[in-house]
């Protein structure tokens, strides 16, 4: 079964700067984006090879 990562951003964790600041962006992208990427690997897992 294939597994999913979560890649890289495009640009930098400052570049939307002022409006989102990068402490943000990274918390979201390496803390909360991650979290719904191992999920999925982790729910895709559980399916059973029927899937």
């Amino acid at each position: 079964m294939a597994n999913f990562t979560l890649p890289p951003l495009p640009y930098s964790f400052d570049a939307l700067e002022p409006h989102i600041d990068a402490r943000t962006m990274e918390i979201h992208h390496t803390k909360h984006h991650q979290a719904y990427t191992d999920g999925l690997n982790k729910a895709l897992g559980n399916l059973g090879p029927e899937w």
